[in-house]
């Protein structure tokens, strides 16, 4: 019995009857361009102002082709995504999905990496918005007190500044969604321009000197790369989760969760190839490298940015990124670096304000199927928002903000969102084969097998253990994962949605699966043990609260008792 209860599934006509006629629910207010507009501006926020530099360092130049990678990727998993999204417009995204095709258990799991995915990235973005911040304020003639970026307590670097940012995003947000999606439009619109400004000023500073190596360390440079920077592309899951306040959802969200997609994966692959192409990996950094690639441009050439690299010491600043306005190269560039401090606090603003966006509806969600305590599910009737879940969101992701580390947690992150990805991709699968004559074991059977295949192909080309006479070993794998498509194939299929169907199912969410877990395994030991640590947390959650007091606890709804495709 205890076994059937992580198990237990709910059906797709019981979730939409919860949303139908109900009181003091959400209200569905949103049209297309909305949802369009936070999709980007999930997206294009810390993946453009941050993570290029963070990736890069793995990849190099070939850094766009890890956005690519990402995007080619998460093209696959957005076509299940809209079906999932069209079939049921329910707040709580990939949480929601999992519940209905895989089970309850499974379903906690990855709302709880979804928790990752927002509260936590929201905490990261926040960090580099004071970041930026505090070098536009420098570049203006003021000083920024050092303790509002870098306090020391008790030996952890704390940031001060960035809890500024969290708590006027949870202000705007409590003040209702018409309001948060003026706001979220109007610092999208800005954020687009800086960057249409970046690729106009810095497409003629390219120069093949910066380019080259172009993947320093090989495919699998360009594979850490793209796993490092793939919660760039949360997005449209954010976009997933306003399911229930979206007007026409059956038409409108595949093409938000697409449409903004592709707009993101247009700005990250283009903007990359111009970043990494205007100067050195060692100039860019980690945390401002647009600025920086402008700064460095504004103030040497490209022989002096060389020279500068080659001799830099670890107790100076780069010179190229220190030059004041009498000794600049280009002022345009120069000035330009401090026009793109001021557009990255736009984007990195919208990447923060949609991250919170999202998370309290996925404790909505959770709590409304009695995962999390009840008063998540509450929705306030004046500004019709989970009031309480935003709240306690801004409390955490300050909290977390104050001592956040963007290197140490992209890894992490990323590899949480891949977890996610990959689970909603086997979620169409699970229910389009969801037949009377189908064993419930053997397609999840299948899954596992070619999760197993792909996974173990990837960690042996990254680890580059199958030396000499096993180099024929990811071979075998990967043809092993090929003859479980094509078992897949054979098995018989349920009746498709009415709504939004994602084409060729089962190879286009294979394909989407294949691409997330080769990802995953190129992922260093220590972002297993922190994501492990991170579950272990989670499962801790569950069955401490979760498992008694959820709201199928007392019914039958197993995965063997019912078909769950109805609607």
């Amino acid at each position: 019995m205890f076994l059937k209860a992580l198990r237990r599934r709910k059906p797709i006509v019981d979730l939409l009857r919860e949303t139908q006629g109900q009181k003091g629910g959400l209200s569905r207010s949103l049209g297309v361009m909305d949802i369009i507009l936070y999709g980007v501006g999930s997206s294009v926020g810390a993946g453009i102002y941050s993570l290029i530099g963070v990736g890069a360092k793995e990849a190099g130049p070939a850094i766009s082709l890890s956005f690519l990678f990402c995007g080619l990727a998460c093209i696959f998993t957005s076509l299940s995504y809209s079906e999932f999204a069209a079939r049921v417009p329910v707040a709580g995204s990939a949480y929601t999905f999992v519940y209905a095709s895989f089970g309850e258990f499974a379903a906690w799991l990855v709302g709880w990496n979804l928790t990752l995915g927002y509260g936590v990235s929201a905490a990261v973005i926040a960090r580099s918005w004071a970041e930026y911040l505090s070098n536009f304020i420098s570049d203006s003639g003021q000083e920024v007190p050092s303790y509002f970026t870098k306090l020391d307590i008790e030996g952890v670097e704390c940031n001060p500044l960035s809890v500024v940012i969290i708590m006027a995003c949870t202000l705007v947000l409590c003040l209702g969604v018409k309001e948060s999606t003026k706001f979220n439009a109007a610092m999208t619109v800005l954020n687009l321009l800086v960057l249409t400004y970046v690729l106009f000023a810095g497409s003629p500073e390219v120069n093949e000197e910066s380019l080259e190596p172009f993947a320093p360390k090989g495919v699998k440079g360009v594979a850490k790369g793209a796993g490092l920077v793939f919660f760039a592309y949360l997005g449209f899951d954010m976009v997933a989760c306003l399911s229930e306040e979206v007007k026409d959802p059956q038409k409108n969200m595949p093409v938000g969760i697409i449409g903004s997609l592709l707009v993101s994966m247009s700005i990250y692959v283009s903007l990359s190839v111009v970043i990494v192409g205007m100067a050195p990996m060692e100039l860019l950094g980690s945390l401002t490298p647009i600025s920086n690639a402008f700064k460095a441009n504004g103030c040497c050439t490209i022989e002096e940015m060389a020279a500068d690299v080659a001799s830099y010491d670890d107790d100076a600043s780069y010179q190229c990124l220190s030059c004041k306005g009498d000794d600049v190269v280009s002022s345009a560039l120069w000035y330009g670096s401090k026009v793109i401090n001021f557009g990255a606090l736009f984007g990195l603003t919208t990447a923060c304000f949609t991250c919170q966006m999202g998370q309290p509806r996925i404790f909505y969600r959770m709590a409304k199927d009695g995962l999390l305590f009840s008063k998540f599910g509450e929705v306030s009737q004046s500004s019709m928002v989970p009031l309480f879940g935003t709240i306690m969101t801004g409390i955490m992701v300050s909290s977390l903000a104050f001592a956040v580390d963007l290197e140490s947690l992209a890894n992490m992150i990323s590899l949480g969102t891949l977890q996610v990805f990959t689970f909603v991709n086997a979620g169409v699968i699970i229910l389009r084969t969801s037949r009377p004559d189908v064993s419930a074991t053997k397609v999840p059977a299948l899954l596992v097998i070619f999760c197993a295949c792909i996974f173990l192909a990837s960690l042996s080309i990254s680890t580059s253990w199958v030396k000499g006479l096993l180099f024929f070993v990811p071979f075998l794998l990967v043809g092993g994962a090929v003859i479980c498509t094509a078992v897949l194939m054979s098995v018989p299929r349920a009746r498709p949605p009415n709504s939004f169907k994602c084409p060729f199912v089962p190879v286009v969410p294979l394909l989407g699966i294949a691409c997330n877990v080769y990802m995953m395994g190129s992922f260093d030991k220590t972002a297993w043990i922190d994501i492990g640590a991170w579950l272990g947390a989670g499962i801790l959650i569950y069955f401490g609260y979760g498992i008694w007091n959820s709201t199928l606890r007392d019914t039958n709804e197993f995965l063997l008792g019912r078909d769950v495709t109805g609607g």
